[in-house]
């Protein structure tokens, strides 16, 4: 199913689930990361969908999804993905949100806990030093002054190592145009919801199994803020993906694979 959903601002969606008739065991949400659309998702999508429900969607002004006016904040993107749910009538879910997906997925947790029934936490943080922040302040300056084009290069340097880049560089361009295809307005308004993000001391709230995955070589939300995550998290598991920096599920999808695997075999054992 590919379609928009009726209530504002409006969000596209794909939703699929297992081909044989079989009874979908778990519904999946996966959200996807600042500059990137639902496609991010597709070898995970296919992966999980020959068992479950599987449901991906392109966050405000990203891929097919319109944008909105601004300032935006995670807890209203976060209230978006609840509206999706229930508008889908999925029930509980097991949400998967890597980056600002992660950050939406933590707040979905907190605000609509009856809604997650796990949560997978990747290539995330739950608060930015003032160093940090200040950097994100730098994006926001580049794109209203250069637009996209004036962060995209570098953007691309922290989801992929020099490896991935030596290697892959058609997906590295493929990438590339999905950034330039985001709606200025709505990037610059993602990146002050994101520069903005703070539920470090409100984690304890979050009481459904979570896994937590970082990327060893992640500048952008380096190990230490998977670390503090799944410290705050009771009963989180924590796995680190090495040779795997930002868009750890793009350069690692194999070992990205695996970790959720293997936590889910736990969560049915």
């Amino acid at each position: 199913m590919d379609g928009l959903t009726r209530s504002a601002p409006r969000l596209h969606y794909v939703l699929e689930g297992p081909g044989d008739g079989r009874a979908a065991r778990r519904t999946f949400v996966l959200a996807h990361a600042l500059g990137c659309d639902l496609t991010m998702w597709d070898a995970l999508a296919a992966h999980l969908a020959a068992h479950a429900r599987v449901l991906r969607y392109d966050q405000r002004g990203h891929g097919r999804s319109p944008a909105p006016g601004g300032p935006y904040t995670v807890a209203e993107l976060a209230d978006d993905a609840a509206r999706l749910i229930d508008e889908l009538e999925l029930g509980a879910v097991t949400w998967i949100g890597l980056s600002m997906g992660g950050m939406v997925g933590q707040e979905l947790a907190l605000r609509h806990p009856h809604k997650v029934q796990a949560l997978v936490l990747a290539n995330t943080t739950s608060g930015y030093p003032a160093e940090a922040r200040a950097g994100w302040a730098q994006r926001i300056a580049g794109v209203r002054a250069g637009g996209l084009e004036a962060i995209v290069d570098g953007a691309l340097q922290r989801w992929f190592h020099a490896g991935f880049h030596a290697e892959q560089p058609r997906a590295v361009a493929h990438w590339r145009e999905r950034v330039l295809g985001c709606d200025r307005a709505a990037y610059i308004a993602c990146c002050e919801a994101i520069r903005d993000v703070d539920t470090t001391a409100r984690l304890p709230g979050i009481g459904v199994p979570t896994l937590v995955i970082g990327g060893e070589l992640d500048q952008g939300t380096p190990p230490e803020m998977a670390y503090t995550i799944a410290r705050a998290i009771s009963g989180a598991r924590l796995v680190v993906l090495r040779e795997a920096s930002h868009l750890s599920v793009l350069e690692q999808p194999a070992a990205f694979m695996q970790a959720l695997d293997d936590w889910l075999a736990s969560l049915r054992g």
